[in-house]
């Protein structure tokens, strides 16, 4: 199969590496000093997108304000049959553009990769599935190309979900922000409590400024998120605020993840 991936960051440069162990891949990003790094004798370069009649299937590694129009420009430069994929972080921005593909004869599949290029193996990895004509359909489709587990959300249960993954982000980096002039106290007077979130708060630092900051301003929910929190944190009030906590407690493992928290 002939795929067109755009987008040369770490989460293209993952899935070209991947599929082109069994699939003639092609890459293609504005910056083209990013697709002559990792171009070789499996992953095509292409200087533009002008003849995309070839390729079976195009997957979008682009940013989520890119999304909509490059699926516009690419619908009509691609044959019908053909394959639209993308894995956007957050799903109502895009899923308009996405829906409009069957019409002209083109097959979109929007999916969310719930992990990021560290994680190595691609085979312990999980990712999220919102319908765009037909959920069984598309997770054929996407499974026919990727070993990871692949989970059905509705468009509203995932977004939902990635407004507070962007509100934790915001969390960590607002930490490492205000804090900074006392980052040698905080190092010096360390406890496994602190320690471990410095390890998170530093890991969210990988992810792009610009994948961070659309994780907030792309997503609906995230209003409704932070507005949330921000009343549990003026509250300042820990017995209102543990009273207020029921279903994590069915979910969590209290005593067994402060012992996780000593066992490093």
């Amino acid at each position: 199969m002939e795929i067109l991936i755009i987008g040369v960051g770490e989460m293209g440069k993952l899935f070209s590496s991947y599929l082109s162990e069994e699939h003639q891949v092609a890459i293609y990003d504005l910056d083209r000093r990013k697709v002559e790094e990792i171009a070789d004798e499996r992953i095509k370069p292409l200087s533009d997108l002008s003849d995309l009649k070839d390729f079976e299937s195009a997957l979008l590694c682009v940013p989520i304000s890119k999304v909509p129009g490059l699926v516009e420009e690419l619908s009509g430069k691609m044959r019908k049959g053909s394959v639209i994929m993308e894995i956007s972080s957050v799903k109502s921005p895009v899923i308009e553009s996405m829906r409009k593909l069957p019409s002209i004869g083109i097959k979109g599949i929007s999916f969310h990769p719930l992990f990021g290029p560290g994680i190595g193996d691609i085979r312990n990895g999980r990712a999220a599935v919102i319908e765009v004509t037909n959920i069984e359909d598309e997770i054929s489709y996407l499974s026919s190309l990727f070993p990871f587990e692949l989970i059905p959300m509705s468009l509203e249960d995932h977004d939902r979900a990635m407004a507070w993954l962007g509100l934790i982000h915001l969390i960590t980096n607002s930490f490492l922000s205000s804090s900074d002039d006392d980052s040698d106290l905080l190092r010096s007077a360390s406890t496994k409590t602190i320690s471990w979130f410095l390890r998170v708060s530093a890991a969210t630092l990988n992810q792009s400024e610009v994948l961070s900051q659309e994780l907030i301003t792309q997503n609906p929910y995230f209003e409704e998120a932070l507005g949330k929190f921000l009343r549990e944190l003026n509250s300042r009030d820990f017995k209102e605020i543990r009273g207020k906590i029921k279903k994590w407690l069915e979910i969590i493992d209290i005593k067994g993840s402060y012992e996780f928290l000593y066992r490093f």
